[in-house]
């Protein structure tokens, strides 16, 4: 794909490669709730909760330099010398990581009081390395203008993860069986993302250059440590409950508390527009960087609202749907993570992570992780086991507004004008009214006779979402054409 590509273009192939993907996903989750018993299931949240927690704390926030570093380089062979390091860099990290884990697993069995964890130490050592490598490579296509192959490359990855779980149930194999045959193809693509970044990049060597690792740390550190403090704030709840309850109950927990995958609209944004903002930022064009970002958050928050809205309102048949009546149970939970996704409708340190400010967005994390292990277990004590879903609520929300105000001071440009308040309060407050217009209707027609729940919900919300199109068009053009033109420009500047 070519630079001059438009910034809506690149933003359009992403969210629809990760449409895609996270629809398969879902639908391997789905059948994974089906297929396994909650102590399965349970024990493997448990794995992948450690796994994701440690990852955060090992790899110094190396990960989020990918972005920062290629777009800057001033030529191929600076880009080069970056990816060699990087990837000699989180190859040993994460290796490390995988072998303390794997020394661990005695300690973590105990914490969740679950000796199953014990058969799966070999999950342990590989799977940190291997979910590392993997995620590199949307951050490297990205940079490159290769969306078109990342698309292929998450397709056929996520369907080989559903035919694994398809397959293993058809040949009627156990639990073990399916982990081992997991982490054989997440390692397979691990492996495949080596070799699409050497040939995407022209070729690059092993490197420790000392020089660039001082560079690189210098910007990742801060980011690193916002991470492991970002990802404490968003698992403590499941580390709360893991340690209280049992295993039975942190699987449904886990489910219940899963953010449905629409932040990937937000997260395609994103990817695109970081590289973009870094430049701008770099020639002092603070106003134009904002007003970027905020026609990408309004069109991320139009399509992000709706879905939560509509999640919220018929979330019994939605919960159904994706994991089965039997996690019921968790039902206010996961209406509590449906308003979550609100919060998701934008990366709220984007301007803060261009502008090479990580501090700002390390000391608004530990704020709120802070308040977030405060709130934790009051609310536990106060509400059982929705609480911990509420102070991760709250926790959330005082990080981002704390970012906004950072972002103001560093940008010159005052709070209320930093964020397209006004324009997401409107979106918001159409969606609201929506929600009860639909779900009066739902409680008022008999439509449950002719189709089942799930159906009349579908019904709805297909009407739902032409009446919401036909209100916010305008909405959605002007925010389209304002997203491509700002791109259009820095390209000419």
């Amino acid at each position: 794909m070519s630079k001059s590509t438009s910034l809506g273009k690149e933003t359009v192939l992403l969210t629809v490669s990760k449409m895609t993907t996270l629809a398969i996903t879902m639908l391997t989750s789905m059948m994974l709730s089906r297929f396994r018993s909650f102590a399965e299931y349970g024990t493997y949240s448990q794995l992948t909760l450690v796994v994701t927690l440690f990852t955060s704390i090992f790899m110094l926030g190396l990960p989020n330099s990918i972005n920062y570093f290629l777009a800057r380089a001033n030529s191929k062979l600076e880009q080069q010398k970056f990816l060699g390091v990087y990837y000699t860099l989180s190859t040993a990290l994460s290796l490390i990581m995988g072998i303390i884990l794997a020394f661990a697993a005695p300690l973590i069995a105990g914490y969740f009081k679950n000796p199953a964890v014990l058969t799966f130490v070999y999950f342990l050592l590989l799977y940190p390395w291997a979910n590392v490598a993997a995620s590199s490579v949307e951050n490297i296509l990205v940079v490159y203008h290769k969306t078109r192959f990342l698309m292929i490359y998450r397709i056929v990855n996520s369907l080989c993860l559903l035919g694994a779980v398809l397959v293993i149930q058809w040949l009627g194999l156990g639990f073990r069986e399916y982990m081992a045959v997991n982490l054989g193809l997440y390692c397979l693509f691990a492996l495949a993302v080596y070799i699409i970044a050497y040939q995407t990049s022209g070729g690059f060597r092993p490197s420790l250059d000392k020089q660039l690792i001082r560079t690189v740390f210098a910007f990742s550190l801060p980011l690193g440590l916002s991470a492991v403090v970002g990802t404490l704030n968003i698992e403590i709840d499941k580390l709360l409950i893991g340690y209280l309850m049992d295993t039975e109950q942190m699987a449904i927990y886990t489910n219940a508390s899963k953010e449905l995958p629409v932040s990937f609209v937000a997260a395609s944004i994103t990817a695109v527009l970081l590289p973009q903002l870094t430049r701008m930022l770099k020639k002092d064009r603070n106003r134009d960087a904002i007003t970027l970002w905020a026609n990408a958050t309004e069109l991320s928050y139009l399509v992000i609202c709706l879905i939560a809205a509509g999640v919220f309102t018929y979330a019994e048949d939605v919960m159904s749907l994706l994991y089965s009546e039997k996690y019921l149970p968790g039902l206010p939970i996961f209406r509590i993570y449906t308003l979550v996704l609100l919060l998701r409708c934008t990366y709220f340190g984007i301007i803060l992570n261009a502008k090479g400010k990580t501090k700002e967005i390390f000391w608004a994390g530990i704020a709120s992780l802070a308040l977030n292990a405060v709130l934790n277990p009051l609310m536990y004590w106060a509400f059982g086991m929705i609480g911990p879903a509420l102070a991760t609520f709250l926790s959330m929300f005082v990080v981002l507004l704390w970012q906004l105000f950072r972002t103001a001071k560093h940008t010159g440009i005052p709070f209320a004008k930093v964020f397209p308040f006004q324009r997401l309060a409107v979106i918001t407050g159409i969606n609201a009214i929506l929600a009860g217009l639909f779900y009066g209707i739902k409680l008022a027609l008999p439509l449950e006779k002719w189709t089942t729940s799930l159906g009349e919900s579908l019904l709805l919300g297909g009407i739902w979402c032409i009446l919401y199109w036909i209100l916010m068009r305008k909405s959605v053009k002007r925010a389209w054409n304002g997203l491509n033109q700002g791109g259009q420009e820095d390209e000419t500047n």
